[in-house]
């Protein structure tokens, strides 16, 4: 348990600083980005993890920031603060379980048996889908997903999205699909989920992950619309956000920034040097282990 503590310590110190650069930068959507999110999942894993760190007596005479004193402060009626971190950890881990685990094991029913002809070519056709199997949902939204593994993906099309977009408009669609299966991101996305459900207990982590999801979705809309007129993809969120429960607040807050960025231009992959994430990697393994 001291081992998580600290972990959520370190997330939460490292969170804080990225958020306050990120935002006096005023760093925009792209690879810089994603790194940083990339780094905030997994590097307090690893700084909590140094041999030593849970010994007593570093904490009084080495650590820069003894947390645990401070989690032991007295609040009202033998309520401590680390009393209040338990409760939000319970909460933070319900909801995890509640809104990321569970919707992985339910899948829109579809079936393979009313595929148009037409929609195979727009999907074998494309590098490491030659296997890939189609299905159609009976949902009457716009809705484009895929699941499976690398090399058995399958992808999911909805029949409001074949009634609603064109053949161009849906191999736009399968485009940013594909882009999520290539140059690792397929990977990427499933590894670092890993290490949020390791940290399932605290919001840092929840709101990095999500934020780098959001990364993600903007990389592949950058992919899909390479070479054509951006608008077209523009138009085809801005259905799906119409189509959006009003009340769902995160989901349309990600569409009207992945729009907002393929109207600027798209992702800036090249916001910062490589250097800069490697210096501000290196300051947190040299500072994170000395908070304790």
């Amino acid at each position: 348990m001291t081992y998580l503590w600290q972990v959520a310590v370190h997330s939460a110190v490292m969170g804080a600083i990225f958020y306050a650069w990120v935002h006096r930068v005023d760093l925009p959507s792209g690879r810089t980005k994603r790194h940083l999110l990339m780094l905030l999942l997994v590097l307090p894993l690893v700084t909590a993890a140094v041999p030593g760190r849970s010994d007593g007596a570093f904490g009084e005479r080495l650590a820069w920031f003894d947390s645990v004193r401070v989690a032991d402060v007295p609040l009202v009626s033998g309520v401590h603060l680390y009393h209040v971190a338990w409760l939000l950890g319970g909460l933070m881990t319900i909801l995890t379980i509640w809104q990321e685990v569970l919707p992985s094991f339910r899948h829109p029913h579809a079936t393979t048996a009313d595929v148009p002809e037409w929609l195979w070519p727009l999907v074998r056709g494309r590098a490491g889908w030659a296997q890939c199997t189609v299905a159609v949902s009976p949902l009457p939204s716009i809705m484009l997903a895929t699941a499976g593994w690398p090399g058995r993906a399958t992808l999911i099309v909805s029949r409001g999205a074949l009634a609603a977009l064109s053949a161009p408009d849906v191999s736009l669609a399968i485009a940013h699909e594909h882009a999520h299966w290539v140059e690792g991101r397929w990977w990427k996305s499933h590894l670092l989920f890993l290490a949020r459900l390791l940290q399932c207990y605290h919001p840092t982590a929840l709101w990095a992950f999500r934020e780098y999801c959001i990364e993600e979705e903007i990389a592949c809309d950058a992919v899909a619309a390479a070479g054509r007129d951006p608008a077209t993809l523009v138009r085809i969120l801005l259905q799906v956000y119409k189509e959006t429960d009003p009340r769902d607040v995160a989901a349309r807050g990600a569409l009207r920034k992945r729009v907002d960025v393929l109207m600027s231009g798209g992702p800036q992959d090249a916001a910062l040097p490589p250097a800069t994430i490697i210096a501000a990697a290196g300051l947190m393994l040299l500072v994170l282990p000395w908070i304790v």
